[in-house]
């Protein structure tokens, strides 16, 4: 399987994760009722799809830096840089989410912002990668 391939791959099982973050909290915090388990049962999948998010936008960022800087392309292009921009903010938006949650817990009623600001950063980054990559690359 080819890197970019591969990368259009990881990055939409990343939105799919994202997309579940979403609906677990949405529901565990009374907006929805999708699904038939109790708060805490989908507060427990909510922090293991959480973490599995956070090891996934890890491993496509190293990915996405080793064939930067490993490959020698070079930022020409507005959507490359546009990519690296929203990729590298998402990765801090979720490592403070992580933070807030984790230490910081006096402002965990800032959670839902900065989740929703994370959701909005990794479907700016796979519109960018994945969508590009399978509807004008001709995957």
């Amino acid at each position: 399987m080819p890197l970019a391939t591969l990368k259009a791959v990881l990055v939409t099982i990343a939105l799919v994760l994202g997309i579940g973050q979403a609906l677990t909290q949405a529901q565990v915090r009374g907006f929805l009722h999708l699904l038939p388990f109790e708060k805490r049962t989908l507060v427990r999948f909510h922090r293991w799809e959480g973490r599995s998010l956070v090891t996934l936008v890890l491993l496509i960022a190293g990915i996405c830096l080793w064939v930067e800087l490993g490959l020698g392309y070079t930022l020409y292009s507005l959507r490359l840089q546009a990519h690296a921009v929203l990729g590298s903010l998402l990765m801090l938006v979720l490592f403070v989410k992580v933070a807030i949650v984790q230490h910081y817990r006096q402002f965990l009623r800032h959670t839902l912002v900065v989740g929703a600001t994370a959701g909005l950063l990794l479907l700016g980054t796979f519109f960018l990668s994945a969508v590009w990559y399978f509807l004008l690359e001709g995957a």
